[in-house]
């Protein structure tokens, strides 16, 4: 874990513009317009309905979504993830953030969201084993800022809360030194009890369980980078 210091309780200033869609990315023009912050639980449900090779592969297991932001190759319970993902070059940072008490086992790896996923596993393919976020970042301002802002976030709007937050920072430069697209996070939340007591790898219905708590964490991200204007008290 990454301690937290003074900077964490820096006001950050805000913008007053809208929120507002982005294209997916230049390759896509005309597609549907993609918000800027968009989460989503991590379950099977619909997994042997779908193509496992294609983009959302990724995306039905805990396991997955952690090799796959971290862009590791590897195998979930359901056997080999598509790597394609692995080459992109676009990983620029990455991290856990987690509260000061958590077992050894679980302060680095994919043990956690394993653990995540054979607790779900036992529920059903309904069963959500974590919550995946994908939220823009602010163009131009950087890796350290980004880290910043994604670490500030994680702790005071989900690790203060109890949850665990894998996140990585994506962006690429392309053969000229020019970025490309839009910077973004992910960022994977535990949906589980992962302490060592008899609640271990239940559903924990206060961590982005429903529509309320997760629009509450979507304005804070928001109104962080700038493109929600904050409301005074």
């Amino acid at each position: 874990m990454k301690r937290r210091n003074a900077a964490f309780s820096k006001e950050t200033d805000m913008s007053d513009t809208v929120t507002i869609l982005r294209a997916r990315s230049a390759r896509e023009v005309g597609a549907r317009p993609r918000p800027p912050f968009n989460a989503r639980p991590v379950c099977a449900a619909g997994r042997e309905t779908r193509s496992t090779e294609g983009p959302y592969a990724t995306h039905y297991t805990a396991t997955a979504s952690w090799l796959y932001i971290n862009r590791i190759g590897g195998s979930d319970r359901f056997g080999k993830v598509p790597d394609a993902y692995v080459d992109r070059g676009d990983l620029l940072a990455a991290g856990r953030c987690h509260p000061q008490k958590l077992p050894p086992h679980l302060k680095s790896g994919d043990a956690l969201w394993r653990e995540a996923d054979e607790a779900a596993a036992l529920e059903g393919p309904q069963a959500i084993a974590a919550t995946h976020i994908v939220a823009d970042l602010p163009i131009g301002a950087g890796p350290e800022r980004w880290t910043w802002l994604v670490e500030h976030f994680a702790y005071r709007h989900l690790v203060d809360k109890g949850m665990i937050v894998d996140w990585a920072i994506h962006h690429r430069q392309d053969a000229d030194g020019l970025w490309v697209g839009t910077p973004h996070v992910h960022l994977l939340a535990t949906a589980r009890f992962w302490r060592p007591n008899g609640r271990r790898g239940s559903r924990h219905w206060q961590w982005l369980a429903n529509a309320d708590q997760t629009r509450a964490v979507e304005v804070a991200w928001l109104q962080l980078i700038g493109l929600r204007p904050t409301v005074a008290a």
